[in-house]
């Protein structure tokens, strides 16, 4: 099943806050050209802000709902903090890999799309061949979470089920009134 691929592991970075059905779509098309995919969360430190509403093992939740068993055994998870320093960041992508790859000779590469200017990370590994993708649905997690602060869930045609599902959960929490409370004076609403 495997022989044909070019790649043995696909990185795939992002916050994913919350996981929509753009980056469903990528993380499929990484699990049809290499045997396992690493997904890097960013934003993973424990402090939540409007920006940063659920933490890494929430989001790591949130996305293996989204797969059937044999496809979650081929998704590999690590946290990435904040530091806004490209060495040191670049520094923890690649401790971060080398911690789940155990082989070096393993072929690695990059999968993403340049969404804006927040997207030139994905130029900062050339040892990592880039599978660059278009943006599917032109869709963009900043506007589903305003609204989702706001009180309007998205629809399945913005998020997989499993998004949905864990948003309406989510709702029900502390967590979300208080976000939703700051989401209003920020917000101005």
């Amino acid at each position: 099943m495997f022989d044909d691929l070019i790649f043995d592991y696909l990185i795939f970075i992002g916050r994913f806050q919350p996981f929509h059905l753009a980056h469903l779509a990528v993380v499929q098309q990484a699990l049809q050209q290499s045997r396992q995919v690493i997904i890097l969360l960013g934003s993973a430190q424990p402090e939540l802000s409007l920006k940063n509403i659920f933490t890494a093992a929430e989001r790591e939740q949130m996305i293996r709902a989204a797969f059937g068993s044999s496809e979650q055994t081929r998704l590999h998870f690590a946290g990435l903090v904040d530091v806004f320093n490209d060495k040191k960041w670049m520094h923890q992508v690649e401790q971060a890999v080398a911690a789940i790859v155990p082989d070096p000779n393993a072929r690695i590469g990059l999968i993403g799309h340049f969404k804006d200017q927040s997207s030139y990370y994905l130029s900062l590994f050339p040892q990592w061949p880039l599978v660059e993708l278009d943006n599917y649905f032109q869709l963009s997690a900043t506007p589903i979470r305003d609204d989702y602060l706001l009180g309007k869930l998205p629809d399945l045609s913005q998020v997989p089920a499993s998004t949905l599902d864990y948003l309406l959960n989510f709702q029900q929490t502390s967590a979300y009134t208080a976000l939703q409370q700051q989401a209003r004076l920020s917000l101005k609403v």
